[in-house]
């Protein structure tokens, strides 16, 4: 494993989500933007990523959504 593998494999993230659902990735420990929220522990970029796959299932903003589908 190389220097660059090492730093990357420690690098820590979170899911951050704001008002209108969109998903994004964080690092660890820095402070959140305003209007986003972190959802999720720290983890890998991976398991962010993958997380982010997973939970995210539509680019329109929430707003839109009610619009179109309101529940």
């Amino acid at each position: 494993m190389t220097t660059a593998d090492a730093e990357a494999a420690a690098e820590r993230f979170v899911v951050v989500v704001n008002d209108e659902g969109h998903h994004s990735l964080w690092w660890y420990g820095r402070p959140v933007p305003p209007g986003w929220r972190a959802t999720s522990e720290p983890a890998t970029r991976e398991e962010c990523l993958a997380r982010i796959e997973r939970d995210w299932t539509g680019l329109r903003p929430s707003r839109r959504l009610a619009v179109v589908d309101p529940r």
